[in-house]
């Protein structure tokens, strides 16, 4: 059987280790690395990888921005995303950037362990829950919202969670009041909700907060 060679990317080091110690035992496996931020990731890359399995949510960056890195390599290798995260944008926008798997933490490691042999078979592979976020969400798949925002935008997104009003917003991103409200709005309209409790909703939902 062909071995490859693996790189874990993962925050919570407990997590990480138990990963790495179930791929362990697989005869597939030629070799793993371990990254926990965006510097060991960088390091890592480097190896010209065959698979990384990547956890979406982490403390320092985040899934998205390091697949951005990854197409940048001469050899792109197959990314399999981890999440605990449920928000149909995030899927939109995880698939868009090319990924080769989706894998649900709750899923557990039957299910990191299908996938990686399937994508291994026939380039990729979905769930028939990731599939049906496709199907149902088809039509607007070029119009889907980011949830990757800019640094300001997640600032004052975090003063809103923190129930600031507009009023204390503003002195504390050194605006003004009729500023930090335009950027509120357009914010809610960036992402396509109606209201600042839907925008807070798809914050928690998709990993921005």
């Amino acid at each position: 059987m062909q071995k490859f060679s693996f790189l874990i990317v993962e925050d919570e080091t407990v997590l990480r280790e138990g990963l790495r110690a179930l791929l362990e035992r697989e005869s597939f496996v030629k070799v793993i690395y371990e990254a926990f931020d965006r510097a060991s990731f960088e390091a890592c890359i480097a190896r010209n990888v065959d698979f990384v399995i990547l956890d979406y949510r982490l403390v320092s960056t985040n899934g998205i921005e390091l697949l951005g890195m990854l197409k940048q390599l001469e050899r792109v290798p197959k990314v399999i995303i981890l999440t605990g995260l449920e928000g149909t944008e995030l899927i939109m926008n995880l698939l868009q950037a090319g990924v080769h798997g989706i894998v649900y933490k709750p899923d557990g490691y039957k299910e990191v362990v299908k996938t990686i042999q399937k994508t291994m078979e026939a380039g990729s592979y979905f769930s028939e829950r990731i599939l049906n976020v496709i199907k149902t969400n088809a039509h607007r798949w070029d119009t889907v919202p980011p949830v990757v925002l800019s640094f300001g935008e997640q600032e004052l997104l975090k003063a809103i969670a923190n129930g600031l009003t507009t009023k204390e917003i503003a002195p504390a991103l050194k605006m003004t009041e009729s500023t930090a409200e335009t950027y509120r709005i357009r914010l809610i309209r960036k992402v396509g909700v109606h209201n600042t409790a839907a925008l807070m909703a798809y914050a928690f939902r998709n990993g921005i907060l």
